[in-house]
């Protein structure tokens, strides 16, 4: 028996391109309280009512865009991150896997019969999030026995991880040679970051300019933070932040990448370098969104060509960084035995 078990949890994917299939996840990503909320009966009405009927057809259209032979890309490039991981782990009491949050393989299938003595959680997503980290953590505690888990809350500054994403926007600058980079992260609605600190969240201009005792798990201060690490290790003159995938009426955290690109467009920018540091494997949000939709919008309004700086994906200066950061004595692991 191993004594540490290391969960890699993604958010997930549908297990096929089709309608059937979208709808399903859907339903099950958009019932959860974390990503809409507003009272269960609500949800469920608005979701199995309107939503994943409405956007099945519609996402599965966007999905086949990007479907490959190996299925999600998503799921496939966890899949080969963790094996990749799992084969240069040279501590026997050691034992890694991984799951998705939605859809399959699921976190109460990979763990159920998993025994090990202390349980280490690691949602891959390098900013907290209610909406995709603590449901994930939460999804660990509801399906485990262990009395022992532990979990990384964010990984958004650690030096392996910033490293690794400048790593490859120099490559691309190199290939591409830009006139303007983009880092665009994944949106949230801003209620969601008021929510987690009512007093200081989106209460001043600055609010985000540095990390504070009261800030620390605020979405918004960790992507600045990501954002400003990024721009220390880039040497480009002109790197914007901004936040895409925003859905509903309601406002998301500014300023919308669509928008964004629109202005650069009209201020006559022609190469745009775009990256989506808040993702370690390329997905729908950026193979779909941004890689054809936002390159469409772009070149139709006047620009010369968009390229999609990749994730980090299975690539070997992260594979080799992943495991170096979880390996540190230092890392910020937190108990997750209260929730229990």
């Amino acid at each position: 028996m191993a004594r540490d078990g290391v969960l890699l949890v993604n958010l997930g994917s549908p297990d096929s391109p089709e309608p059937k299939d979208v709808k399903r996840y859907l339903q099950q990503f958009l019932t959860d309280p974390y990503v809409i909320d507003i009272p269960a009966v609500f949800r469920y009405l608005l979701v199995y009512g309107w939503i994943a009927p409405k956007r099945s057809h519609s996402s599965s259209e966007a999905y086949k865009k990007i479907w490959t032979v190996e299925g999600s890309p998503l799921v496939s490039f966890t899949k080969k991150f963790a094996e990749k991981v799992a084969a240069i782990n040279e501590n026997p009491d050691v034992e890694i896997r991984w799951a998705m949050r939605y859809g399959s393989p699921s976190i109460q299938d990979v763990i159920q019969n998993w025994n090990v003595e202390r349980l280490k959680v690691i949602p891959l997503y390098p900013q907290f999030a209610d909406s995709s980290t603590q449901t994930a953590l939460d999804e660990v505690v509801r399906s485990s026995n262990s009395k022992n888990i532990w979990a990384l809350n964010d990984f958004y500054e650690e030096p392996e991880f910033i490293a690794s994403y400048a790593n490859q926007i120099n490559k691309a600058i190199l290939d591409f040679k830009p006139d303007q980079i983009l880092l665009s992260f994944h949106g949230l609605p801003e209620h969601h970051m008021n929510a987690l600190h009512p007093n200081h969240c989106l209460k001043s201009p600055n609010c985000c300019d540095k990390i504070t005792s009261e800030n620390q798990f605020c979405y918004r201060a960790q992507t600045q933070s990501t954002a400003r690490a990024i721009r220390a290790s880039v040497p480009f003159p002109k790197i914007d932040v901004s936040y895409q995938s925003r859905l509903g009426r309601r406002p998301w955290i500014k300023p919308y990448t669509d928008v964004v690109v629109s202005e650069y467009a009209a201020r006559g920018v022609k190469r745009l370098l775009v990256s989506c540091p808040s993702f370690v494997a390329d997905c729908l949000e950026t193979l779909e969104e941004i890689q054809i939709r936002l390159k469409e919008q772009f070149v139709r309004e006047g620009g010369e060509d968009l390229m999609l700086v990749p994730a980090l994906n299975a690539e070997e200066h992260w594979v080799k960084g992943f495991t170096k950061m979880i390996s540190r004595k230092t890392l910020a692991w937190t108990p997750l035995n209260s929730q229990l």
